[in-house]
């Protein structure tokens, strides 16, 4: 779905002048069509076969009006939706926004849909998780419906602990640590298993490792922390694990696919990822472990937490839905955020793969026959938090932060020096 904020930042511009050049014509030459702006993902989970198209009963109540899907990739879509949202008139009537792109530059950009909300209120909208809400909030003016969360489990192989003696699934990240260690070996067929992999594209999959220890990143009110005790001890323990095999040796050029692929061949034993990589990981067509890698939420350091049984606060990202301030008819917009965002839809959008972000989705038995680890997810969801809030320099202070963190784990730096470093580079990048 995306690589680096680097990658798609190198050929983005080209590509959204093209972009631009094919969709206006189309545009014009559909004045009754509702144009939605989003990652084709969003496409997909919302018009897929397996649980039918949300906006069918939508489009025949409103005389069949056609809607039309714009897609781009996930850094091209934000730089393109906010150059159509700063136009005096538009033609993009409902937008896709995922928070780390947001912040409070690209408010303005958009409706505060608190009036829409008191006018036409959304169905049971206290369902859902007031910090996915938040995550769309900017100084109070509330600009995006939440529709999609991928919210990060810890995933494990069953036959690999078996295999290595490891007799129950971890309970605290002290056990996490020495399963990762127990589960670090090479097999009788010279397969060498890492006993953890995680993604090193963003901060994403390391977040969850330096929260369990009791540490973070950029706090809600844009301080940088990371170079605090907590997070200096979790960036020791990658160092560690680095340095002893517990991580894959080529990590650093890991991404979600790389994850995937060590975790499907029985390369990785441990790993934290969104819940929904379940189906990857058990796909009998490309996994060597099909129903052998179960997922749990990810335990706190006991120590860290000063109790047993904490969860760790896991990374989540949170896409919504928000309407230009130039859309050509913003109450069919919100009509439409309304149907998308009903209890029914939400459902529909879950079968169809998406990360539901309404609580009741869970309970219902269609959701649950095809997410087995529905009870795990919901557990988290209260308490799942986002990498790094939204501000405008958040691609440069997260590439920032990965690469200090690298030369802590290839034993260029000291934790400690890596972190000064970071803070000094990124502390002008935050807003004030």
């Amino acid at each position: 779905m995306m690589g680096t904020r680097r990658d798609v930042l190198a050929g983005g511009a080209g590509l959204l002048a093209a972009a631009s050049g094919l969709a206006r014509p189309a545009l014009a030459q559909a004045p009754r069509r509702v144009v939605i702006m989003s990652h084709a993902v969003h496409q997909r989970v919302v018009t897929g076969a397996k649980g039918g198209d949300s906006t069918a009963a939508w489009r025949q109540a409103n005389g069949g009006r056609e809607i039309e899907w714009l897609t781009f990739g996930v850094e091209a879509v934000h730089e393109r939706l906010y150059r159509e949202a700063a136009l005096a008139q538009g033609q993009v009537d409902v937008g896709f926004l995922l928070e780390r792109y947001g912040g409070p530059h690209i408010a303005p950009l958009f409706e505060d849909l608190r009036p829409y909300m008191e006018a036409e209120p959304i169905e049971a909208i206290d369902e859902i998780s007031p910090s996915m809400i938040a995550a769309h909030t900017y100084q109070g003016r509330w600009i995006g419906v939440p529709f999609r969360h991928a919210t990060h489990g810890l995933f494990y192989n069953k036959a690999l602990l078996e295999e290595r003696g490891v007799a129950k699934v971890p309970e605290s990240f002290e056990e996490v640590i020495q399963a990762a260690e127990r589960l670090t070996f090479t097999r009788p067929d010279g397969t060498r298993v890492a006993g953890y992999a995680t993604s090193m594209d963003d901060p994403s999959g390391i977040m969850d490792i330096i929260r369990a220890h009791g540490g973070d990143f950029i706090t809600g009110d844009y301080k940088f922390v990371a170079d605090q005790p907590a997070a200096l001890q979790a960036i020791t323990l990658l160092r560690d694990w680095y340095k002893r095999g517990v991580l894959p040796r080529n990590m650093m050029t890991f991404k979600t696919e790389e994850v995937i692929t060590a975790m499907q061949q029985g390369r990785a034993a441990l790993t934290n990822q969104p819940y929904g990589r379940f189906e990857n990981y058990n796909d009998p067509r490309q996994s060597k472990y099909p129903g052998q890698i179960a997922v749990t939420p990810i335990p706190m350091l006991a120590a860290a937490a000063g109790k047993p049984g904490a969860l760790v606060p896991a990374k989540t990202s949170v896409w919504a839905m928000g309407i230009p301030r130039n859309a050509p008819d913003k109450k069919l917009s919100w009509s439409l955020i309304r149907t998308i965002s009903s209890r029914d839809n939400t459902i529909r959008a879950a079968v169809n793969g998406n990360g539901p972000v309404r609580m009741s989705a869970y309970d219902d038995p269609r959701v649950r026959e095809l997410a087995p680890y529905s009870d795990a997810e919901r557990r988290v969801l209260p308490i799942a938090k986002l990498v790094v809030p939204g501000f405008d320099q958040v691609g440069r202070a997260m590439d920032i932060f990965m690469e200090e963190v690298q030369k802590a784990m290839l034993g260029a730096s000291e934790p400690a020096a890596a972190m000064r470093s970071a803070k000094a580079r990124i502390e002008p990048l935050l807003p004030a």
